[in-house]
């Protein structure tokens, strides 16, 4: 009598929310999904569950559901669920160091232990990056397995059906256990009805019984996306066909206890009873959208048409099974705003390092206590920027979520803010600083400036265009530069370009950035980037002739020289430029200097050409409060123009003063604007067109504010001063 076939079916469920999400998606996504979803694992205790949380969510969940908890602590101790770990904060492994690695997953494994009192085995990986060397680290944290897509086999060549088993691998001969996610079962649930997943089973079960179908689910999936709350536990709300529209999940978990062939298990106990099938090497993989999601633009467009063509050819399988896409950290490349983020968060933990040597060579400081203390805040606050959801964006909004960028520098500035209160211990005469460092912050091989103060950080970029990129206001961790410039992505339509629906943005978002442009052209094409460029010098690298302190107060100067041409002529008039940037204790002061030369051009073309021209100066900046409470007014104008304009509105105005106020954060920022040329001030909205889970979103990523500089002569200077508070 032939032996029943059957299959091990273990059930994973990932439980995340990126630091600095808001507390009502927290209790919305618990109602919705956490709390449902545990209620109905907990009806079937025949049904196990390998489950994992990352670490701030866990800690919301302790502190806020006691309930959830005490649930998922009886359902431990009846063996019915296995926690696993990794990153606390979530980050990505790949960019961060050694050290970071391992105190993150160390942190999240002894929580889980003094909480539950279990030993952490497995380890969840953010996004599912993988990369050759990880073997190396993750045994040093105790950890025997992790989970990876069945994409990351592809490239090896193995079929799917060997998808089902687990492997080895290992790096420097430290080795560790791999499980593929079964890719047709993680579209089909909750999306079709159950049958598909059991009869998926059924087809792959075997006599010998020794395979693992391993479904792995963002429990967000079971209830917050979409209508799957209803889909997933509403009576009359399930799938028609073989569900009978009854609710997916316990309909699921139904199945699964009363079918004897099919075997729950924990990850864990799989890997007790059977050993790996073979050694394995896995190349760089995500899950296959990222790595669509993080070609460049252009190819992205070309390498999604060329995979649906293949999916869907079955003669071109193999083909298919090989074709990869893009690296993980290439959206470090794609996205300058994301590299930004990376290489503070990689800058502020190298201080914190140089602050400890220190610390260990003064180990009988009386202030030793405190300062071990806040050695361990200033590391925490370090991880928690390392989540990796503001890095990258693919379905769902990631970087282009304006408020979770805003965390990150929050927490890395609140890092400096910790680093400059240990060193009030360690130099107690030191009440105030201010440096000037130079560094090739952006790794690029091009020297950046940063002006560091206890009031302020200033990121400033020569070769590109003499900007800054980053405008820190420490006393609030407040990043006034914190803007996505509006870049152009695979889904945007050219006809929405030209018909001025969504803007493109060709440099980046980046303060005292200057433009050349007619004396015709409009805010509106300025707003939408359409306007015509006159000169090379919006991007142009710049010299830096000083450098240098004068007690509290920072000068920079910078140089450079272009040309501009006249609109619809081939003549150029050559442009030198001169920008300085003073940084004192409350104060920053920005002036820009330029000469037209005139040599070799007739004094009449001269004329005629200035008269046209007009300077353009961006002075983008990022509220992170409610946009409800945000005000501005224009300061030296009777008519009080502020109070009839909304905040998001363009306008144009002459004027030579703009005051705004975030009411959530009680933060002011001001600009003085003082020429002997006419000025004109205008300021307009930010938005990005971005698709996400739930459709394309306008999204409000700051405001512009462009000075206007008209009626040049061969000589024009500005100055400008900046206030923050």
């Amino acid at each position: 009598m032939a032996k029943e076939k059957s299959i091990f079916f273990p059930i994973v469920f990932h439980f995340h929310q990126p630091v600095g999400n808001f507390e009502h998606v927290f209790e919305h996504c618990y109602k919705k999904a956490y709390k449902p979803l545990l209620e109905n694992l907990y009806k079937f205790p025949k049904v196990l569950a390998t489950l994992h949380f990352s670490g701030n969510l866990l800690e919301w969940f302790i502190d806020n559901k006691p309930s959830f908890i005490n649930k998922l602590k009886e359902m431990i101790d009846r063996g019915q669920v296995e926690l696993i770990g990794g990153g606390y904060y979530e980050p990505i492994y790949a960019i961060i160091p050694d050290r970071d690695r391992l105190a993150q997953l160390n942190k999240l494994s002894d929580l889980i232990s003094q909480e539950f009192g279990l030993k952490v085995n497995g380890a969840w990986l953010s996004e599912r990056v993988w990369e050759p060397d990880y073997p190396s680290f993750l045994p040093k944290a105790g950890l025997k397995y992790v989970i990876v897509d069945d994409n990351h086999f592809r490239g090896t060549g193995i079929k799917e059906d060997d998808t089902l088993y687990s492997y080895n691998t290992e790096n420097n001969g430290k080795s560790i256990r791999i499980f593929p996610i079964n890719e047709p079962i993680r579209y089909f649930i909750p999306w079709k009805p159950t049958n598909r997943t059991i009869d998926y089973l059924k087809d792959k079960a075997t006599e010998k019984g020794n395979r693992v179908a391993v479904m792995l689910s963002d429990a967000e999936k079971m209830g917050v996306w979409g209508s799957t709350h209803q889909i997933c536990y509403i009576d009359e709300k399930g799938h028609l066909e073989c569900d009978d529209r009854k609710p997916f999940i316990p309909t699921l978990f139904k199945k699964v206890t009363n079918l004897s062939w099919i075997k729950p298990i924990t990850l864990s106990d799989y890997m007790e009873q059977y050993p790996a099938k073979d050694l394995i090497y896995l190349p760089t993989a995500s899950y296959d959208k990222m790595e669509e999601w993080v070609l460049p633009t252009s190819i992205r467009r070309s390498f999604e048409k060329y995979k649906n063509e293949l999916r869907e050819n079955r003669e071109k399988q193999d083909l298919y099974m090989v074709l990869k896409g893009g690296f993980w950290r290439h959206f470090l490349v794609k996205y300058p705003e994301s590299n930004n983020m990376h290489k503070k968060m990689l800058y502020v933990r190298e201080k914190l390092i140089e602050i400890e040597h220190v610390v260990e060579q003064r180990a009988n400081d009386k202030n030793s206590t405190k300062i071990s203390k806040l050695i361990e805040d200033a590391w925490n606050e370090i991880y928690k920027s390392q989540c990796n959801d503001p890095y990258w964006h693919g379905l769902f909004g990631g970087i282009y979520l304006q408020f979770l960028r805003f965390a990150i520098y929050e927490h890395l500035i609140n890092a400096e803010t910790i680093m400059d209160q240990i060193n009030s211990f360690l130099y107690p005469k030191l009440d105030s600083y201010i440096d000037i460092i130079p560094l090739d912050f952006n790794k690029d091989s091009k020297m950046d400036l940063i002006i560091e103060s206890d009031i302020f950080n200033l990121y400033i970029d020569p070769s590109d265009g003499g900007t800054i990129f980053e405008l820190d206001y420490k006393p609030k961790s407040y990043n006034i530069g914190n803007l996505l410039t509006r870049w152009e992505e695979a889904y945007h339509e050219k006809q929405k370009v030209e018909k001025k629906e969504l803007f493109i943005d060709h440099h980046r978002r980046s303060i005292f950035r200057t433009r050349f442009f007619s004396a015709e052209t409009s805010l509106e094409e300025l707003e939408s980037n359409s306007y015509r460029e006159l000169s090379d010098l919006i991007d142009a690298n710049y010299d830096v002739i000083t450098n240098q302190k004068e007690g509290n107060k920072a000068i920079l100067e910078l140089t450079t020289t272009g040309s501009i041409g006249k609109e619809n002529s081939e003549k150029k008039f050559e442009c030198q430029l001169k920008k300085e940037i003073i940084v004192e204790k409350e104060q920053i002061t920005l002036s820009l200097e330029g000469t037209l030369d005139s040599q070799d051009v007739d004094d009449e073309d001269l004329d005629t050409f200035i008269g046209d021209l007009e300077l353009g100066i961006d002075l983008p900046f990022f509220f992170n409060g409610n946009p409800n409470k945000f005000q501005w007014d224009s300061g030296d104008n009777t008519d009080d123009i502020g109070a009839k304009n909304e905040f998001k509105q363009p306008i144009i105005y002459k004027g030579t003063q703009f005051n705004a106020f975030d009411e959530s954060y009680d933060l002011h920022f001001e600009i003085k604007v003082n020429s002997e040329n006419d000025v004109k001030i205008g300021k307009f909205p930010i938005i990005s067109y971005t698709y996400t889970e739930e459709g394309y979103k306008k999204i409000f990523q700051g405001t512009n504010i462009i000075l206007i500089l008209s009626n040049l002569s061969e000589q024009f200077s500005i100055n400008i001063k900046i206030r923050i508070d």
